[in-house]
């Protein structure tokens, strides 16, 4: 399995801006997207941007850049690309309709923090 360091980080920081619903899913052995993914609930767009706006400024903080963000700032749904982890932010309605984790719910699921 790979490092965790960003994972970690990424997961201590969404549970500290009160993300729902938080899961992780180990894909590298069945998606060359990403070594993981993650996906959170947002009670509303302006949360999810403040999610969104508070884990990318901690984690430049620690040299970490995305290498993509979509929808920050005009959507319910923001995916940030940091490489190995990619985020996706959703509020309740956009996460039950596209039900992403009937995609990666098969891959192993990463413990998430308290």
């Amino acid at each position: 399995m790979k490092d965790r360091t960003t994972l970690d980080l990424i997961l201590k920081e969404l549970v500290e801006r009160k993300t729902e619903d938080i899961t992780a899913h180990y894909v590298a052995p069945v998606s060359s997207v990403a070594d993981y993914i993650v996906i959170g609930t947002a009670t509303s767009e302006p949360h999810a941007n403040a999610i969104a706006d508070y884990l990318l400024e901690n984690l430049k903080a620690k040299k970490i850049k995305p290498f993509a963000v979509e929808g920050q700032g005009s959507s319910r749904w923001i995916c940030l690309d940091f490489g190995e982890v990619m985020v996706h932010l959703m509020c309740k309605q956009e996460r039950e309709y596209y039900n992403l984790e009937a995609i990666w719910g098969g891959c192993e699921k990463m413990a998430i923090p308290e």
